[in-house]
C-alpha cells in the first residue's frame, strides 16, 4: 500500500508556542531601540500566558501605559512576521522525519506566507523529502483551510505514487474538514501545551484518531487506520 502523510506545520511539528515566545523578543529588541522603552517583551509573555492571543501588542502597551497608534502596531506585527524564528522540531518530530518509515511526505501549512517559510527554513525541513510543501497563503486567505485546494494539489502531485493520503494536524476547528472530505484518514497530535482548542467542535470536526506523538505513528497504527477509511470509500 503507498500511502502519503501530508503534515500540518504549527504544533504539529513544532511548538507553536516557542515561535511566539520567538517573535516576541524580536519585537521587544524593536521597542527597546525604536521606542526607547523596556519590559514589553516580558509584559507581552504574561499576557500571552494569561490567555491573550487577539490584539496582544495593544494590550501589551496599553498594560505598561504606553500609546501605540496603528502604524506602530503595524510595524510591530510586521517584525513579528518577518522575524528568523528561534525555534526546533520536536523530539518525536525530529525521530519519526529521520526514520525509514516508507511513507511519502507533504506539507500543508497556513499563516501568512513569509512567516511559514521561515520555520521551515529554521526548522530545515528541506532535509526531509517533503514534496510538496505548500504554503495556502500563496494563493490568499480564501484558501486557508478549510479550503480543500492544499489537499487536492497533494493529490495531485502524488498521482501515480499513492493510494492512501493520510493528514496530521493539531487544530480540529479547520485541519480535518477537507482531508475527510476527500476520503483521507486524518490524525489528530493533541500537544499539551497546543496553542488552539484541541476539542472538536463538532463530531465532523473530529479526526479519525488522536494521538500523543508521533511515536505512535507506526507503519501498522496508519495501515489499521486506512482501513476503515477505505471500507467506507467502497462500501
Amino acid at each position: 500500500m503507498s500511502i502519503t502523510i501530508a503534515f500540518d506545520l504549527d504544533d504539529t511539528l513544532y511548538r507553536e508556542c516557542d515561535y511566539v515566545r520567538s517573535g516576541i523578543r524580536s519585537v521587544d529588541a524593536w521597542v527597546q531601540s525604536r521606542m526607547g522603552v523596556r519590559g514589553f517583551g516580558a509584559t507581552a509573555i504574561r499576557l500571552w500566558n494569561a490567555g491573550r492571543r487577539d490584539t496582544l501588542f495593544d494590550a501589551t502597551l496599553d498594560a505598561m501605559g504606553v500609546p501605540g497608534d496603528p502604524a506602530t502596531i503595524a510595524a510591530m506585527v510586521a517584525v513579528y512576521r518577518d522575524h528568523v524564528p528561534r525555534i526546533r522540531l520536536t523530539p518525536d518530530a525530529s525521530v519519526f522525519l529521520a526514520s525509514d518509515h516508507g511513507f511519502a511526505l507533504a506539507l500543508i501549512s497556513d499563516g501568512f506566507g513569509t512567516a511559514q517559510r521561515r520555520k521551515v527554513a529554521a526548522l530545515e525541513l528541506s532535509r526531509y523529502g517533503f514534496d510538496p510543501i505548500i504554503y495556502t497563503d500563496d494563493w490568499g486567505a480564501e484558501y486557508w483551510k478549510p479550503h480543500r485546494r492544499a489537499f487536492e494539489a497533494v493529490e495531485a502531485a502524488h498521482r501515480g505514487r499513492s493510494h492512501r493520503f493520510v493528514y496530521v494536524a493539531d487544530n480540529p476547528a479547520k485541519d480535518f474538514l477537507a482531508p475527510r472530505a476527500l476520503g483521507w484518514a486524518t490524525v489528530q497530535i493533541d500537544r499539551a501545551d497546543a496553542v488552539h482548542a484541541r476539542t472538536p467542535p463538532s463530531e465532523r470536526h473530529r479526526a479519525d484518531t488522536r494521538i500523543r506523538s508521533l511515536r505512535e505513528l507506526t507503519r501498522r497504527h496508519v495501515e489499521d487506520l486506512l482501513e476503515p477509511v477505505s471500507a467506507k470509500l467502497h462500501a
